[in-house]
């Protein structure tokens, strides 16, 4: 038995290898695909009306898997290719990114021939980004956009002045929890909603094409709590999003440069208005380190817990979200189980979403013991799961059934099929980091965190074979 584990841990590491990691250092490129960026941005820069037309035909043929053929002009998103209001207005957004051109105030430009006169115009200088203003001479296209980040981290710092390779992977000593503020730079000439645009060697960074981790600002608690609370009063997305945050914890295998880069994807592709925070523990940042990894997460549980009592106590958060993938989750629901334990029931809820994403976490335990006590701490819960997770079917041959697999059902908690998803078979950044690289999923979170229901947001609900518990499935259109 042992002989079998050691190899099931050998082939769990390989399956596992980086799709978690969010492109870090060691990740490789396939090849071609940034000299295709390249050629298809200086084919949209120069487009004709009939050459948007092509190509926003064939985004559309793409995104809801049908013939490009069946798309014409007269093609309206709702009637014909069946999109929910939100579905559609989050495709015209992409749409707009993709020829660089602003996201226009209007949200009933749904038929084929409104977005692309929309397009159209806005190129030829009825618009310019984030004006509306007639374009002049002088306008020089933004190449990339800074994201900011607040982090907080319990691992050792390497002492470096590469930001890369600030923090390592041990445990800091004693305990010690760091914060500070991360800038990240997004390449939004050529960013695809859902990507991580890297390069093949660390070297050959560059912010026009790759999201690169430029600055690491470490801060005493106080700075970074004065800072936390001017973005809380002020928040990117203006008023409507005062006082909210997002607390975002990583999964197995990410070094810390790979979470922050991670985090700032997140943020700008989910349109969050608020404020992101990552919390990263010491992974070691490596494919053969799982089981290292799972009592790393384990120690970090009692500091986590204290970073979300200061978030709520002296940060003020207004509205604090929570996302965790993978073994993130076994920090989460561990410091939210003890925050439960010292509230003791029915205590008004602290969260205003938890999102557990693709959870590598014992599905009986959540759902029979923890999920009865900790459902109350947050007014919506959502567990996103999906069949074609290889990763957690690795992990799940050397210990249990993991939440993240379908399905698991607790009251309380919107379980998430998101099993129609289409993933590449052998690509472990998508089956298993689906929630945050998937076009259709980073749709369906945005709807989670503007408050949506599972219906709102197109999900069709269904039952299990004794036709009692419920659950939602997401589907593509």
């Amino acid at each position: 038995m042992k002989i079998l584990r050691a190899i099931a841990a050998c082939l769990f590491s390989v399956v596992l290898m980086a799709g978690t990691t969010a492109g870090g250092p060691g990740n490789q490129v396939v090849p071609g695909v940034e000299s295709q960026g390249n050629v298809l941005l200086a084919a949209v820069s120069a487009a004709s009306r009939a050459e948007i037309l092509e190509r926003v035909r064939q985004t559309l043929a793409d995104y809801y898997s049908v013939p490009k053929d069946d798309i014409s002009e007269e093609t309206d998103l709702l009637r014909d290719l069946f999109a929910d209001p939100m579905d559609a207005l989050e495709m015209l957004a992409m749409i707009c990114e993709e020829f660089g051109v602003d996201v226009p105030p209007r949200s009933d430009l749904v038929t084929v021939r409104d977005i692309v006169d929309y397009v159209d115009r806005a190129r030829s200088g009825e618009r310019t980004r984030g004006t509306g203003a007639p374009a002049t001479a002088n306008d020089k296209p933004q190449e990339w956009q800074v994201q900011k980040i607040f982090y907080a981290t319990d691992r050792a710092r390497f002492n470096s002045s590469n930001p890369n390779n600030y923090y390592g992977g041990d445990r800091a000593s004693q305990g010690r929890v760091e914060y500070g503020i991360c800038e990240v730079t997004i390449p939004i000439a050529v960013h695809k909603r859902g990507k991580l645009e890297r390069p093949s060697l660390i070297n050959l960074e560059d912010p026009r094409k790759h999201i690169v981790l430029r600055k690491v600002d470490p801060l005493a608690w106080s700075d970074f709590l004065e800072q936390l609370k001017s973005e809380l009063d002020a928040p990117p997305g203006g008023k409507d999003s005062k006082g909210d945050a997002f607390v975002f914890i990583h999964g197995f295998n990410v070094r810390f440069d790979a979470a922050a880069r991670r985090t700032a994807q997140m943020a700008y592709d989910l349109q969050y208005g608020g404020v992101p925070i990552l919390f990263s523990w010491p992974s070691d940042g490596s494919p053969v380190s799982y089981l290292s990894d799972r009592e790393d997460v384990e120690w970090s549980v009692p500091h986590i817990e204290a970073f979300f009592d200061d978030l709520l106590k002296e940060a003020k958060v207004n509205r604090l979200h929570l996302v965790a993938h993978s073994m993130g989750n076994q920090g989460l629901l561990r410091a939210l189980n003890l925050i439960a334990l010292r509230r003791g029931d029915h205590a008004e809820p602290l969260f205003e979403n938890v999102i557990l994403a693709a959870p590598d976490f014992d599905a009986q335990v959540f759902t029979d013991q923890l999920a009865p006590r900790i459902v109350s701490l947050s007014r919506h819960w959502t567990l996103y799961a999906s069949d074609r997770d290889r990763a957690l079917d690795a992990s799940e041959f050397l210990s249990v059934k993991r939440l993240g697999l379908p399905l698991s059902v607790a009251k309380g908690v919107d379980t998430v099929d998101a099993s129609g998803i289409d993933v590449t078979p052998w690509s472990v950044l998508e089956f298993h980091s689906y929630y945050a690289s998937k076009q259709r999923v980073i749709a369906d979170v945005i709807g989670v965190l503007r408050g949506l229901s599972p219906a709102q947001r197109g999900l069709k609900k269904q039952t299990q074979e004794e036709g009692r518990a419920l659950y939602w499935l997401l589907e593509t259109f």
